[in-house]
């Protein structure tokens, strides 16, 4: 998908004042807890040992986000995010994280029909640096999971970017580029290997329970890695590569 013109318009001359104006205004209102989560963000990352630590033994934040958009860089925001703790090859149930968050621009129609988000539970929520925040204390310490990484966590580090906040590199695993590896000859996107494996097929696009079935297909493909005694995380990290570019999530 490209932008279009009129997009890429749109935001060079009004969304790049607005989101400049907005953000300092919140950040000088709320700067003790923006320099708390510049604190946060320097621990979250768990220390090296991970790198050969046995994939049994890490602790992972299996996420997800609904976004307004594709591009965070042209304005898009997070509007939910959704997270489940597993480790020990099972998921931490009933531990888990959700937050509805609210952003500057409207979301619209077609984003709040896919995600079942009303506009009533959408100005109820938080500004995103503040669910961002509580996130990050959830998943201090754990190596992140996403399908695809390559969408979900890189939207949080554009996103974090223009917030003027450059230390989110956490440690991550891109599930979908385990499923394509370990399935080359199959269409790996979230919905087909959910069906593939006979995952519960809870509501899609809300982003806990995608983090939910997320995680359920993780624990499988962690299973399928050891058969192929793929067992760390710098193995895995060895045979994944990890892109530098948001892609559109399938």
């Amino acid at each position: 998908m490209r932008v279009s013109i009129l997009h890429y318009l749109r935001y060079v001359m009004m969304d790049t004042h607005l989101f400049r104006s907005m953000k300092l205004h919140w950040i000088r209102n709320n700067r003790p807890l923006y320099e708390a989560l510049i604190d946060e963000l320097k621990e979250m990352k768990p220390d090296e040992s991970v790198i050969t630590t046995s994939l049994d033994d890490l602790t992972y934040t299996v996420f997800d986000l609904e976004t307004t958009g594709f591009y965070p860089r042209m304005g898009d925001e997070v509007i939910s995010i959704g997270a489940m703790k597993v480790n020990a090859n099972h998921i931490r149930f009933p531990e888990h994280f959700y937050e509805v968050v609210r952003p500057f621009k409207p979301v619209p129609d077609d984003v709040l029909k896919l995600t079942g988000l009303t506009s009533a539970e959408i100005r109820q929520g938080e500004a995103f640096l503040i669910s961002f925040f509580r996130f990050v204390e959830f998943a201090s310490n754990t190596v992140l999971v996403a399908y695809p990484a390559s969408f979900d966590v890189v939207f949080l580090q554009e996103l974090t970017r223009r917030w003027g906040l450059k230390q989110f590199t956490p440690y991550y695993i891109d599930a979908q580029k385990v499923a394509d590896y370990l399935y080359p000859n199959e269409k790996n996107s979230l919905d087909r290997i959910i069906s593939r494996l006979g995952v519960k097929n809870r509501q899609r696009h809300h982003a806990l329970n995608d983090a939910h079935m997320t995680a359920d297909v993780f624990l499988y493909l962690i299973e399928e890695l050891k058969k192929r005694n793929i067992t760390t995380y710098r193995q895995l990290s060895d045979i994944i590569t990890v892109p530098r570019n948001p892609v559109i999530r399938p």
